[in-house]
């Protein structure tokens, strides 16, 4: 249990590190973000696999269509978040977001049979009636571009994080075959990624490859995407699906908290710091607590022997 939570910390606080030290970087010298991402996403993989070491695990994980559809999963989710955030402020997109909660709890009760505890749906309710006062206050209500697009994104997260518990390459307890599977996780995703790119805009001739944009990819690559993703990827099959998940509602506040120093220190410009959304966010959390302290209990019950 311990290792679960250790596990399951270390890879928010990792993410929310993730993002805004990118925000900063993107905010202050002004990095194309395309190429900020794909090449974090190379050096992650890289560097992952270089752990992991040789072995056949490796070839295997580029070989399964499962891999490659989480890569596709990954990249439409990057895409449809990204999108998002034209329309909200980050902390208004994790409260919105947090509509994954109650989502992959029915996703698990569909795909698994695994049926959420009775007190479980009281948290979902409490969720949903945070998200209620953001959604209304947007132009056009749940209509709002941010809103659709918000849910096409936590349908492809929440697939996703199902595929990965379940991905045969991921049940291994040996920290180098899961190196290599994330690895080649990441470089799945940046290799589309690029086809994407290709697509869209004919290449990527157009983009300034500047040193310090070089540098501070690869750096951010090798340490915060690879250990995010694999941390991920480790969360995820430690405490499952549902629980990673809940675990992830802690990432807009966390991530406010490191904006907001960014912001105290001088290192960006802008504050998006709401009070109002901060409060929503609370409620957001609030739920997220009950559903897991009645999955907690729902799993003690079932453990204590019958009297």
């Amino acid at each position: 249990m311990r290792q679960a939570i250790l596990v399951s910390a270390a890879a928010i606080l990792s993410w929310s590190a993730l993002i805004a030290i990118s925000r900063i970087l993107l905010v202050r010298f002004g990095f194309d973000p395309w190429a900020y991402t794909f090449l974090q996403l190379c050096a992650g993989g890289i560097c992952l696999l270089a752990i992991g070491g040789r072995g056949r695990l490796s070839l295997d994980s580029f070989r399964r269509p499962s891999t490659w559809i989480l890569g596709v999963l990954r990249v439409l989710s990057a895409a449809l978040f990204t999108a998002v955030l034209v329309h909200v402020s980050a902390m208004e997109a994790g409260v919105l977001g947090a509509v994954n909660v109650p989502m992959v709890a029915v996703a698990v009760w569909l795909v698994f049979g695994r049926r959420p505890a009775r007190m479980e749906w009281f948290g979902h309710t409490v969720i949903l009636v945070a998200i209620a006062p953001l959604v209304v206050t947007l132009e056009g209500g749940i209509a709002n571009p941010a809103v659709i697009l918000m849910l096409l994104n936590e349908v492809c997260l929440v697939a996703g994080t199902l595929l990965a518990e379940r991905h045969p390459d991921n049940a291994s307890s040996e920290p180098g075959s899961r190196a290599r599977f994330t690895g080649a996780v990441l470089l799945v995703t940046a290799g589309l990624f690029l086809a994407l790119r290709i697509v869209e805009d004919g290449g990527v001739g157009d983009v300034d490859w500047n040193g310090p944009l070089i540098v501070s990819a690869i750096l951010v690559g090798v340490i915060l995407r690879g250990p995010s993703m694999f941390l991920t990827f480790w969360s995820t099959r430690l405490i499952g699906s549902q629980n990673y998940m809940a675990c992830c509602t802690a990432l807009p506040v966390i991530g406010m908290a490191l904006e907001q120093a960014a912001f105290h220190w001088g290192l960006i410009d802008v504050s998006r710091f709401r009070p109002e959304t901060v409060l929503l966010t609370a409620g957001v959390v609030a739920g997220t607590l009950i559903v897991v302290a009645a999955r907690v209990r729902a799993v003690r019950q079932r453990i204590e022997p019958a009297e």
